[in-house]
């Protein structure tokens, strides 16, 4: 992007936002004349022209699109040119015209639809009311901390102190010491409770007037020193449907297509035995809880149900075979009491035809059977924003206005309402960046502040080479996370089939680190999920087959270390793990549905299977509490073909070494170690030492194995 000259840095650091983020809330008016007509809040547009001869001008919703525009006239020397563009309040679309092109504001992040074009869409605050910002919380040994900052409407009455208050999400007030110095608000709270706590902050003008009423989010997480980072995530992904029931285990399905029953008191159950706990998890998320669709309905040559919750018919109805709203509220609030935030997985490309919204005038692209996605005479790369996944799924149509707001509106009203931490967002790529981006903006402005991260995550399915487009949604204004499906297949290849090197898992790893700096990206690493065969089959080699024929329960405690190993760099590899339910035990699975079977009972695993999850369990552990592990720099040391070797380091060379071995016919290692630290460090999984010299170090290598080590006397090691 561009950047803004002097003068207009000058005018933006008062708002206090970090980069990016700053400079699209400010240009917003925050320096434009205060003499506009009582409906307007301008908005102060800059650009930089190609040439000084270049004729630009800015159209929108303000002037009806009308050629031509508001000229953005030359006169700077640095270039620049600058526009006070008269907004009123609310939603606004405008687009800059150079010399005939149509062109984005770069300092905003969501745009919008105009007669074909991609336009740059804002929402306007109301200049005529004032607003109190939520700008940060914390808590410090049960004592809880709000800040927010206070703007003024445009007739400048300041704050009335009296006027600030705290609620809770019940509307009763909540006890605290509220501070006000200037337009800074402080507010103390004593006791609060472990997990999280969402309070409400009010505040008014002088004259009465509402500031609004943000958020204030506190956590108090035990586990956690600093605020939560993705790159603190351990994630648990559950199909609710196939986990577990309320009275317990599930038995699998008549057919495999149908349901098999799971419900949110089923997983309510397996939280409360910690069961999540002992494996580190801290993030759980649960597939689409919306209802869908009774009966089932053809795919290819077999039935399916709507049992996975893709197929949205009530946008904000709970499907009753999950269970009641009573039920979802207790199993938030059971997770965030210890510490777990959930994420919601929400559908924003498309809805079953039963939808309220398949019916709407212009609210879907094309007509059932018009253009199936990935047919002959529908390929998927011309047609991947317009393409049904089937005749009874209908295509969202994002250019227009209505739907983009109400699906934005949908999702936002499950986080509130059911007091979730963050979504991921189905097929990404299926629907236009401005979905993303626009759904992103508004999750943010609402929820996020300092203290409180809500947590954006996109699946934009890919191949083994698929960096750049995953770099496509993602940065400042788009996605805080992408699975990183090229380290899933390189996996997957290194490891379940023996095609490829354990040095293409550091290949993967160097090319994404180029494809995504500078994004603030965290990626989320995983071994598989519920759209592709289980990675235990797949080492098996039984994962062929259409997934209708039950792949067989693995017999060779080989696949089972091969589990292992993947897992374990999961957790060691920088990134957001992402655990598949079943994947700690090993569990097998053909292709879709099989992928998804249900969760067995702990009666029905072998000591090789819970083999898998022990290990699991203690890395998760030690991660959840080494910031080595979730938050050090990563170091590659050595790799071959059969070998990697890297550590995670922070300042002064102290940090864990990972070292993964695929066969060890060579004799044991040695190494140089070139930025760790001397000294003996121990092994989290078996508690096994490693005496690392200043020159070469010997390390073991036995094959399929994995060895995590942290320095000696560290304090995440545990009793082996």
């Amino acid at each position: 992007m561009r950047f803004a000259p002097p003068e207009r840095r000058k005018c933006l650091a008062g708002a206090a936002l970090a980069a990016l983020a700053a400079l699209s809330a400010l240009a917003a008016g925050a320096c434009a004349k205060d003499d506009a007509p009582d409906d307007v809040c301008p908005r102060v547009v800059w650009h930089k022209a190609g040439s000084a001869k270049a004729r630009v001008e800015i159209v929108g919703d303000f002037n009806k699109w009308a050629r031509p525009g508001l000229v953005m006239d030359p006169g700077r020397a640095d270039g620049y040119r600058v526009a006070e563009v008269p907004l009123t309040p609310g939603e606004q679309r405008y687009a800059i015209i150079e010399d005939g092109t149509w062109l984005l504001d770069p300092l905003v992040g969501t745009s919008a639809f105009q007669d074909g074009h991609e336009v740059t869409f804002v929402e306007t605050a109301d200049c005529r009311l004032p607003r109190v910002e939520v700008t940060g919380t914390k808590v410090e040994a049960g004592q809880g901390t709000v800040q927010a900052t206070f703007t003024p409407s445009r007739s400048g009455e300041a704050l009335d102190p009296a006027s600030v208050s705290l609620v809770g999400a019940d509307g009763a007030a909540v006890s605290a010491q509220i501070a006000v110095s200037g337009a800074t608000v402080t507010a103390t709270l004593d006791g609060v409770a472990v997990g999280k706590t969402r309070l409400v902050l009010r505040a008014k003008d002088a004259a009465g007037r509402s500031a609004g009423a943000p958020f204030a989010t506190l956590w108090n997480d035990p586990h956690a020193k600093e605020p939560f980072d993705p790159r603190d995530a351990f994630v648990y992904q559950v199909m609710l449907d196939r986990f577990a029931g309320d009275a317990g285990p599930l038995a699998p399905p008549a057919s495999a297509g149908g349901r098999a029953g799971g419900t949110l008191k089923g997983l309510l159950r397996v939280l409360r035995a910690g069961d999540l706990d002992r494996m580190g998890i801290n993030v759980l998320w649960l597939s689409p809880v919306y209802r869908n669709p009774e009966g089932e309905f053809p795919g290819g040559n077999h039935m399916y149900s709507g049992y996975h919750g893709y197929w949205p018919v009530g946008p904000r109805e709970l499907d009753p075979r999950l269970g009641t709203e009573a039920d979802l509220d207790a199993l938030i609030a059971e997770a965030h009491a210890r510490g777990v935030r959930v994420i919601f997985d929400v559908v924003p490309n498309h809805v079953h035809a039963e939808s309220p919204y398949a019916g709407k005038d212009g609210w879907v692209n094309g007509k059932p059977g018009a253009c199936t996605c990935g047919a002959a005479d529908c390929p998927w790369a011309p047609n991947i924003t317009s393409c049904w996944f089937a005749p009874y799924l209908p295509d969202l149509n994002w250019t227009n206005p209505d739907v983009a707001r109400q699906e934005t509106d949908d999702i936002a009203y499950w986080v509130e309402r059911f007091n979730a931490d963050g979504i991921r967002i189905d097929a990404v790529p299926m629907t236009p960046r401005a979905a993303t981006r626009r759904i992103a903006a508004a999750h943010r402005a609402r929820f996020q502040h300092a203290g409180n991260k809500v947590w954006l995550v996109g699946e934009n399915f890919t191949g083994p080479g698929g960096y750049e487009l995953l770099k496509y949604h993602i940065g400042p204004f788009g996605l805080d996370t992408q699975f990183n499906f090229p380290m899933m297949w390189a996996l997957r290849y290194a490891l379940a089939e023996g095609t490829a090197g354990m040095s293409d898992i550091e290949a993967s790893v160097a090319q994404g680190e180029t494809a995504w700096a500078g994004s603030g990206a965290v990626m989320g690493l995983m071994i598989g999920n519920h759209d592709v065969p289980r990675f235990a089959s797949v080492s098996a080699g039984d994962a062929g087959g259409d997934g209708w024929t039950l792949a067989p329960t693995p017999g060779d405690p080989v696949v089972y270390a091969k589990q292992t190993m993947a897992l374990g760099l999961t957790l060691t590899l920088p990134g957001a793990p992402f655990l598949y339910y079943g994947d700690e035990i090993a569990l097998p699975g053909a292709g879709d549905p099989d992928s998804r079977r249900v969760m067995p009972a702990e009666s029905a695993l072998s000591p090789v299977a819970r083999g898998v999850r022990d290990v699991v369990a203690r890395l998760g552990r030690a991660r959840r509490c080494s910031p080595l592990l979730r938050r050090g720099s990563y170091l590659p040391l050595y790799s071959d073909r059969e070998h990697l070797v890297f550590g995670r380091v922070q300042e002064g060379g102290v940090g864990a070494i990972v070292v993964a071995t695929r066969d060890a016919a060579f004799a044991d290692l040695e190494v140089a170690l070139p930025g760790v630290a001397a000294g003996t460090y121990v092994d989290v999984v078996d508690g096994s030492s490693l005496a690392v010299r200043p020159e070469l170090t010997k390390l073991r290598a036995t094959s399929f194995s994995l060895h995590v080590y942290l320095p000696q006397g560290d304090a995440c090691l545990e009793n082996p």
